[in-house]
């Protein structure tokens, strides 16, 4: 079995891909203050260790994020996710992690290519927001330095073995399934009359027995189907049809799928009458091999382990930093 590295190689390039994607999602994270709002008194709805979060910050977060329609109720969830972000920002600062200008700029070069803008789109974009290019390269470096600290405290720390992987495709079988189970039935059915009588559901039971004696002692099956089936099977040759496990009548599934290729079944109850069944064939459930899902499991499990890792690290950056929410 192909062995997956505990860590992933070539985390450098990897550290761009995270970049760029984390500065796709919300594109104005820390904007300044638009001119309209130059002559208003701003609210402050948030202080960490000194730096104060605004509301038209706060305003801009939501807008580039795009969670919330109304932005200027302040939904606490979302001022919360602005602060964390402060936090890892500040707390990159103190480690003496840094973001140059060459870094800043590959970030902006990609998003330009991807989203097919030129120089003066973006300076107009920009202006549009009420910033300039220095404010919007601030942003990004401020984009780059925290997805190197959470890479380093996070990404780095997740380790993926082959064992958990395969434990994980054992578990968890039936999602990586190929072909599902099928059983191709053909069958006999006698209709019972709506108010029949004891005597008439009496002969009805003997005839489905006689039939069913007929069928294991060798008699042609479709023969009897033209003499005693009623319609619908007898224009059909008593073909029933082909069906994935659960897709029939649950007596008529549970019998089908214990039968054998060629089994004639006991006489079958229900409501309209009786059926008598032969399993023609019978496909097994398949699933894909490990080797075609390994990298899919794999993930999964990293972002599984990502997010207990994550949500474990900023909850220790909270308890040290000094955060006052004041939304109201």
């Amino acid at each position: 079995m192909r062995k997956i590295p505990a860590i992933r190689k070539n985390t450098s390039y990897r550290l761009k891909c995270d970049l760029v994607v984390l500065f796709l999602l919300p594109l104005i994270f820390f904007l300044s203050v638009k001119a309209s709002y130059g002559l208003t008194v701003d609210r402050v709805l948030a202080v960490v260790d000194g730096e104060i979060i605004t509301l038209t910050e706060y305003r801009h977060f939501v807008k580039g994020s795009g969670e919330v329609e109304n932005k200027d109720v302040v939904d606490e969830k979302i001022l919360r996710k602005l602060v964390e972000e402060k936090i890892i920002v500040q707390e990159a600062v103190r480690r003496g992690l840094e973001a140059g200008d060459a870094e800043a700029e590959w970030m902006i070069e990609e998003f330009k290519s991807q989203n097919g803008l030129s120089q003066e789109d973006l300076e107009n974009f920009l202006r549009e927001e009420g910033m300039n290019i220095r404010t919007y390269q601030k942003i990004v470096r401020d984009k780059v330095l925290l997805s190197k600290l959470i890479s380093s405290d996070v990404d780095s720390k997740i380790i993926i073995r082959d064992n958990e992987i395969a434990d994980f495709y054992d578990a968890n079988k039936r999602e990586f399934r190929g072909k599902p189970e099928e059983a191709e039935i053909k069958a006999i059915f006698l209709g019972v009359k709506e108010g029949a009588s004891v005597t008439e559901i009496t002969d009805l039971k003997l005839r489905a027995l006689r039939i069913v004696e007929m069928l294991r002692n060798g008699v042609d099956f479709e023969m009897l189907v033209d003499e005693y089936s009623d319609e619908p099977l007898k224009s059909r040759k008593g073909m029933l049809g082909k069906f994935g496990r659960g897709a029939l009548i649950p007596s008529l599934d549970t019998k089908a799928f214990m039968m054998k290729e060629g089994e004639i079944s006991d006489p079958v109850w229900l409501s309209d009458g009786v059926y008598i069944l032969q399993l023609i064939s019978k496909n097994n459930e398949t699933f894909k091999p490990l080797d075609e899902v390994k990298d899919e499991i794999y993930s999964s499990l990293y972002k599984q382990k990502r997010e207990k890792l994550f949500n474990e690290w900023i909850k220790a950056l909270w308890e040290k930093a000094s955060v006052k929410i004041h939304p109201g």
